[in-house]
């Protein structure tokens, strides 16, 4: 970062915390010079931290001071950032915290501060997380002459804490449906599988570093919504009648509302339409074609390839190659037909998930008949 003229008197710039009167404050707009500038090297070499990651921002939200921490934390996210700071982060803030921001830095009842999380995008990286903090510099007379910038990654905590929280939630739907062994996990490499295959070819738009990095885990997630079907369903041993089947297709349904909090929208698209056909006949509304979302229409056909492959009550696990050739005949049918073209190219990843991740022989002959979603292929097939 610049150094400042060595002549420049720090001594006129304070941080907020050592002015209580805020009352008193209000916001100083004149366009500052280079030696309005506080020494931002002299507040980096109070910290423990020689790197610490901040930037300085002039009254009108310029940025004007970058550290070298700072440089690096962004390098893969924004390529230039002496810019207007929401010309840079504008994108990195939904409507509601970009509200709070703008409202927060210049009232004087939130001491002209804010703090916040900032989720940085691009479509060739994974999303980067910052807790971000905004404290004013106030100057001898008073007035606020620009803010200090603290960034602080948090994306490996922010990620954890998510996936916690919903590994719990899926650990306790295994607890209802204690039968499908590692079916969940399967199809999420499955579709991670497909996704990385769509991504390096660039068959979607849509397909990002996240997409596919979530998919992993939200497609495990995608009979979430079976910790609302009752346990006489889950556990009954015969055949289920048209009433019990009802009840239990309002697995879908259960699983939107249970994931309804989560911050990435495939989480309720899978749990939503992973049972959704593309000719319109599946459920729970009979969506068709690219009304399915690309997440849903991914996951069915890991899903059902796991099905097909997994030993039941009334028959024997299929094949690999048995369970291909049914999936491709489906597809236009059930299955989105380019998806299916991308399947019938990598369909040995499929299996070789299966071989790595299969349950032992003991779970696999206890899996009760329950699984009429799949009746396309199952009903012709046994």
């Amino acid at each position: 970062m610049q150094k400042p003229p060595d002549d420049q008197d720090t001594s006129q710039f304070l941080l907020y915390g050592e002015y209580t009167d805020a009352e008193e404050l209000s916001l100083y707009h004149n366009d500052m010079t280079a030696a309005d500038i506080p020494c931002i090297e002299q507040i980096a070499g109070n910290s423990e931290n020689p790197n610490l990651p901040v930037m300085v921002l002039d009254p009108d939200l310029m940025i004007v001071r970058v550290t070298e921490s700072v440089s690096r934390l962004f390098s893969k996210h924004h390529d230039n950032l002496y810019k207007p700071f929401f010309n840079v982060f504008g994108k990195s803030l939904d409507q509601e915290a970009l509200q709070d921001l703008l409202v927060s830095i210049r009232s004087h009842t939130t001491g002209f501060s804010w703090s916040g999380t900032l989720s940085h995008k691009t479509p060739s990286t994974t999303a980067l997380y910052t807790n971000t903090t905004f404290i004013p510099l106030i100057r001898d007379n008073l007035r606020v002459s620009g803010y200090v910038v603290h960034f602080s990654d948090i994306t490996n905590e922010y990620n954890k804490r998510l996936r916690d929280t919903f590994q719990g939630i899926m650990e306790a739907a295994k607890l209802k449906d204690n039968d499908t062994g590692m079916h969940n996990e399967r199809v999420g490499y499955y579709s991670k599988k497909m996704c990385d295959y769509l991504f390096e070819n660039k068959l979607y738009s849509q397909l990002d570093p996240d997409f596919i990095e979530n998919i992993v885990f939200l497609a495990a997630l995608h009979d979430v919504g079976k910790i609302g079907t009752p346990d006489y369903i889950l556990q009954k041993p015969g055949k289920l009648t048209d009433l019990e089947w009802d009840i239990m297709r309002e697995h879908t349904i259960n699983g939107t509302f249970i994931l309804a909090s989560h911050p990435d929208p495939m989480a309720k698209e899978i749990a939503l339409s992973h049972h959704e056909w593309w000719n319109g006949s599946g459920y729970p509304f009979k969506l068709e074609g690219e009304m399915i979302p690309l997440s849903a229409r991914i996951v069915t056909i890991a899903d059902v390839y796991d099905a097909l492959r997994m030993k039941r009550t009334y028959k024997q696990e299929f094949a690999h190659e048995e369970t291909v050739a049914k999936i491709i005949e489906n597809a236009g049918t059930q299955f989105d037909p380019a998806l299916i073209e991308v399947f019938s190219t990598i369909h040995e990843e499929f299996n070789s998930i299966w071989n790595l991740m299969r349950d032992p022989e003991e779970s696999g002959s206890s899996i009760r008949d329950r699984d009429r979603e799949f009746s396309g292929i199952s009903d012709s097939a046994f």
